[in-house]
């Protein structure tokens, strides 16, 4: 039987009409009989506009958080919400996980239906998306629904928290020159990606300023599986074989260290190389893959932190980017 304001009262013993300007967000009375229908509605389950209330009496309540992706098969995406909702052991956060075409009408109609079911805040991982489109995005939502972002993109137009990838391929590098690596290569994620530009800035730069390293193969990537095979066999073709290569994800990694193994070659001992995002299998398998770890569970952390200090302020986005450090985690393959 569907939950009314009777049942509210009856349980409240406040009158009906106190209930209904509390739930409008219209109320003058004291703060402990908004905390007492606030609680007996989210009792007995009667559906109120968590974001109005918490806006206009700052209570205390159980967020919930959309993370939205265009999933792919694979262990990044399951990496990347388990570390999400593992850093909400310690908030008052429900986080769900919704799936979505990385087009701008599909994204904008789950954002429309969320927004309009209890839903407080939403966390958007689609890189694919243009400035533009994030705008019209933006314009499209409620005014008090948070929208936040955890992709690396160009010109951020939402509040965004990233990952540092500029340093990732720095810590790359410099792990090679340590290990006395001088010629070295790079497969690299798509050009529209931004953090594939990071990431190969980041160990190109490095190499720039060091008079003894040089850049002799670079493969362009499209971070699959399927990738890092070709592009073992375009190493395989070259005139310059780089002692070290540094793979902008471990996905194109794991292909080209299969590929390679295929052909009889050793890790490190014919050639070296370090993958990014320190996926699980990156532990399973022979060799163990360097790579940069990503530490989902600390971005997490910093995006909650993030959708709380804009909870109820209506401040409008300025695109301000948060970045969460990486590390090198060195296995055998490096």
């Amino acid at each position: 039987m569907k939950t009314t304001l009777h049942d509210i009262a009856d349980k409240t013993g406040l009158s009906i009409s106190t209930i209904s300007r509390v739930l409008r967000g219209e109320s003058k009375t004291n703060s402990k009989n908004v905390d007492l229908v606030i609680e007996a509605a989210q009792e007995l389950n009667y559906q109120i506009n968590t974001r109005l209330l918490n806006s206009v009496y700052q209570f205390k309540k159980t967020m919930h958080i959309a993370l939205i992706c265009d999933i792919h098969v694979g262990e990044f995406y399951a990496s990347f919400f388990y570390g999400l909702e593992k850093s909400t052991s310690n908030e008052d956060v429900i986080l769900g996980l919704y799936n979505t075409k990385e087009e701008l009408g599909a994204v904008q109609e789950l954002l429309r239906a969320l927004s309009n079911d209890n839903i407080d805040a939403a966390i958007l991982f689609l890189p694919s998306l243009k400035e533009h489109e994030y705008y019209k995005i933006l314009d499209d939502a409620p005014k008090d629904f948070i929208i936040v972002s955890a992709a690396s993109v160009f010109h951020p137009v939402l509040d965004t928290v990233t990952f540092d990838s500029y340093r990732g391929g720095y810590l790359t590098a410099k792990h090679f020159e340590e290990k006395g690596y001088k010629e070295v290569g790079i497969i690299t994620g798509p050009i529209h990606r931004h953090e594939a530009l990071l990431r190969k800035s980041g160990f190109t730069d490095y190499i720039d300023h060091r008079s003894d390293m040089k850049l002799v193969w670079q493969y362009l990537g499209d971070y699959t599986f399927d990738c890092g095979k070709d592009a073992y066999k375009d190493f395989k073709e070259s005139d310059h074989k780089p002692r070290a290569i540094f793979s902008s994800n471990d996905y194109m990694a794991l292909g080209f260290v299969e590929e390679a193994i295929k052909d009889g070659k050793q890790f490190p001992e014919d050639i070296a190389i370090s993958g990014y995002d320190n996926l699980p299998i990156c532990d399973f398998v022979q060799p163990g893959i360097t790579s940069v770890k990503t530490d989902f569970i600390e971005m997490g952390k910093t995006i909650f932190s993030v959708i709380k200090e804009k909870m109820g302020k209506n401040e409008g986005h300025r695109g301000v980017s948060s970045i969460v450090p990486v590390e090198l985690e060195i296995r055998n393959s490096s």
